[in-house]
């Protein structure tokens, strides 16, 4: 059992279960961490029975490893390159090998048939779905699946979902503030998921190719819409889409700077892919390059042009830490007269917090939701 801790002391790292002990951390590694690494749907998926050892347990969506660590010989599929860093820092802090062939992303195949599968629900309903569609068609029937959630975090559609591709369920009772539920893989026939989405990009002849999971999957949000018109041409550098998503940003950014380079960077697998394919149909002559990563560490060279719509969310959790260390990381990677441009909800005040990294920052444009602020000249912290 987790011992509990205040918001004001830094979470504790020490996770503790009948099945062993680790320590388990979130990444990117912070010395000011205010969020725990796992919760009260990582115990309740623990707590559960094992399966007869036919096959290896299959985890999906474990958020930063501490499934995997205490069910040796798991195989993890997943769609979050950092919760596979985080998978992979925590193994090499507990003296543990974790086989990067037991990682999978959402499209590849599984290494070996589970004998059991264990399911972390994901903020992203459209990738449970295509996780669940899979298991329906790839797996035996016969086969035990069991899904965990934290009970404040509970979709209203859930139940109704897991019974459209695994039939029956049983409703486990709650503990930990969470609940989960078990059932079996039918064999019997399924609908086919609504996803990869096709979304149409208003005032471009485009159509976009939108994976399961990817923020925007039915129509293009009015936040990029008002992005797209503020997107600076002129440019024959290097230019970012950071956190592109779809990848739309970039295809703009493409559109407007023919002489450019673009790279599309998110931590998304299906984001990314998403981007790729988008990419390959609309970017025309444009050399497009694709970075999957925490944010631009790894990616070589310097920016003329970086574009970002910060995330403000780590998980379900508000949290600006990711848009703070983006901004960071910008700051070094700027060209000597690149320009990093940023949207955000108004409310969220970007332009205050990006003048702790930048010397030049000032209003593009704004509309009743959203700012576009530009920064340049990045300080160094």
């Amino acid at each position: 059992m987790s011992r509990s801790h205040s918001s004001s002391e830094s979470p504790e790292t020490a996770l503790e279960h009948p099945r062993g002990a680790v320590t388990v951390r979130r990444w990117p590694r912070r010395r000011s961490e205010t969020l725990r690494a796992w919760d009260g749907a990582d115990l309740y998926l623990l707590d559960l029975p094992d399966a007869p050892a036919s096959g290896p347990v299959l985890v999906l969506n474990d958020h930063c490893g501490a499934l995997a660590l205490l069910l040796p010989g798991c195989v993890v599929s997943g769609d979050s390159w950092l919760a596979r860093a985080a998978l992979l820092a925590n193994a090499a802090d507990n003296g543990q090998t974790f086989d990067a062939q037991r990682w999978c992303w959402p499209d590849q195949s599984w290494p070996a048939q589970p004998a059991r599968v264990l399911v972390r629900v994901p903020k992203q309903l459209a990738l449970l779905e295509y996780q669940l569609w899979r298991l329906a068609t790839e797996l035996p029937a016969g086969t035990p699946v069991a899904l965990a959630w934290m009970d404040k975090h509970l979709p209203g559609t859930l139940l109704a979902l897991v019974r459209r591709y695994l039939g029956d369920i049983d409703l486990l009772r709650g503990r930990y503030k969470a609940h989960g539920l078990t059932a079996r893989v039918t064999g019997e026939a399924v609908p086919a998921p609504p996803y990869p989405s096709r979304i149409r990009v208003p005032g471009w002849d485009w159509t976009l190719t939108v994976r399961a999971g990817v923020f925007a999957q039915a129509q293009m949000d009015i936040g990029a819409r008002f992005f797209m018109q503020h997107v600076p041409s002129g440019i024959s550098g290097r230019i970012a889409d950071l956190g592109c998503g779809n990848g739309v940003i970039g295809l703009v950014a493409a559109a407007r700077n023919p002489s450019a380079q673009v790279v599309f960077c998110d931590e998304s697998w299906q984001a990314l892919e998403s981007a790729r394919e988008n990419a390959a149909r609309h970017a025309g002559d444009v050399e497009a390059v694709f970075h999957l990563g925490n944010g631009l560490a790894g990616c070589d060279g310097l920016f003329d042009l970086v574009l970002l719509n910060p995330p403000f969310h780590r998980g379900h959790a508000v949290d600006d830490s990711m848009a703070r260390m983006l901004f960071r990381q910008v700051a070094r990677r700027l060209a000597p007269q690149g320009e990093l441009r940023v949207i955000g909800n108004r409310h969220l005040g970007y332009g205050g917090l990006l003048k702790r990294y930048f010397r030049q920052v000032s209003r593009v444009a704004d509309s009743d939701k959203f700012s576009i602020v530009s920064a340049a000249g990045g300080v160094e912290r």
